[in-house]
């Protein structure tokens, strides 16, 4: 903590309290701690108002101390405590107007054990001045540009001096009301506010806490307990987040394609037996399998049109145990309507196994329902050596799961961020 009463001080005109002077040739309202005069600091100090002796404001930061901003060290020079009211509930926050020799006047807010601080913008368009009215009126909440930067609509606030103390570059008023338009962008937020005299727009940003008091001079415990998150509280990511989420995304679409191909891939066919009348089953069929490394497939091969039917199988080893007993429903429907052809189903249907030793493997063909008992035809064939795409889809899903998991993380804090938004759709 630097002090600057060594700058100068003078006596209060009401009660001869000494009083620092710290804010420059532009402070124009110079409020006593002791007695609650308003001095006119452009006129001898003149006494031009007297708000009493008032109930100092929740705020550890005291006139006199500094800190730096953006390089350039400020010094604490007044001190106004803020209220809103809304429904029968209230909240309050202290301003404290900082002042630089070489760099005007600055606000540090204390809100609900955040620090921010606040500087006037003279570059805004003002043709894009927001009102309430106009929020009003409003069926998305409105955007702002600033510098290429979007801030969205946050809420609306109608604000009132409650607490007056030390210098000011304007004259306060106790009870004095402004409304701002507050907008939330990517690190700031914009305020368009509104007095009886003026127009002025405003950018705050949100500083570190623990830093921010040290500099100050006390304990970051003297803030007391971080109430809300603050909607301007950056994003922490994880370490190499973005290497992360590029993996992820990565891994999950290269092994969602291989698992697609190995899924589809029919491997090589080993028997494909002719056509059979539904009404000639049941049938038996041998095939020979040489390969036990990966699986094998039977599958039901129909001529269906508009019928359906459920085919059996019991397939054997070579030491006539039986590992697989299955049924699979083959479903063909098409037609015209409208003048468009349709169709829907498949006249396919396929039974997957592991074989549990080479040789020859008999396997059952039976028509267990259908919609035309002992209409159509149906043929068998068996492939070996199909690669399963499993493990490959299963890899996708984690992959995908994981890089939902860490986007989410970025799109929760997005949403936190305006939890506190008055908009209402």
């Amino acid at each position: 903590m630097t002090s600057k009463m060594g700058l100068g001080s003078v006596n209060c005109t009401s009660c001869g309290a000494g009083l620092s002077v710290l804010g420059g040739g532009r402070v124009e309202t110079h409020v006593c701690g002791y007695c609650g005069a308003v001095l006119d600091a452009q006129d001898n100090y003149r006494e031009i108002a007297n708000i009493g002796k008032r109930n100092h404001p929740d705020s550890p930061v005291q006139i006199g101390q500094s800190l730096t901003l953006e390089g350039v060290e400020f010094t604490v020079i007044g001190t106004l405590g803020m209220v809103e009211r809304y429904g029968g509930r209230e909240w309050r926050w202290v301003e404290h107007q900082l002042f630089s020799p070489t760099h005007g006047y600055l606000w540090l807010n204390v809100e609900d054990g955040h620090l921010s601080y606040t500087r006037k913008i003279r570059d805004y368009n003002m043709s894009a001045w927001l009102s309430p009215a106009t929020v009003e009126r409003s069926e998305t909440p409105p955007i702002r540009v600033y510098k290429t930067e979007q801030y969205r609509y946050y809420d609306t606030t109608v604000a009132e001096i409650d607490f007056m103390e030390g210098e000011f570059n304007w004259v306060p008023k106790l009870g004095e009301k402004t409304t701002s338009v507050n907008l939330l962008g990517p690190d700031a937020m914009l305020t368009l506010t509104k007095s009886k005299t003026e127009r002025e727009v405003e950018l705050t940003r949100l500083l570190p806490r623990a830093e921010t008091a040290r500099d100050l001079g006390f304990d970051e415990a003297a803030l007391g307990p971080v109430g809300q998150a603050h909607p301007l509280a950056p994003y922490v990511p994880m370490p190499e987040e973005r290497l992360l989420r590029r993996v992820l995304a990565g891994v999950a679409v290269v092994a969602a394609v291989l698992g697609m191909i190995f899924w589809f891939s029919g491997g090589r066919v080993i028997l494909e037996s002719p056509y059979l009348e539904t009404a000639t089953l049941p049938q038996i069929v041998e095939f020979e399998i040489d390969n036990t490394a990966q699986l094998a497939q039977l599958q039901f091969r129909t001529t269906f049109n508009n019928q359906w039917a459920t085919f059996g199988t019991e397939l054997r080893d070579p030491d006539g145990e039986v590992i697989l007993t299955g049924e699979r429903t083959v479903s063909f429907y098409s037609g015209r309507s409208g003048g468009e052809s349709w169709s829907e189903g498949s006249r396919r249907s396929t039974i997957r196994f592991r074989p549990t030793q080479p040789g020859t493997y008999r396997a059952s063909l039976v028509q267990v329902a259908a919609s035309n008992p002992g209409s159509g035809t149906v043929s068998m064939r068996v492939s070996q050596g199909k690669p399963t795409g499993f493990w490959l889809i299963g890899l996708a899903v984690i992959a995908g799961l994981g890089w939902l998991a860490v986007t989410a993380r970025s799109a929760a804090h997005k949403k936190r961020r305006f939890a506190g938004s008055d908009w209402n759709d």
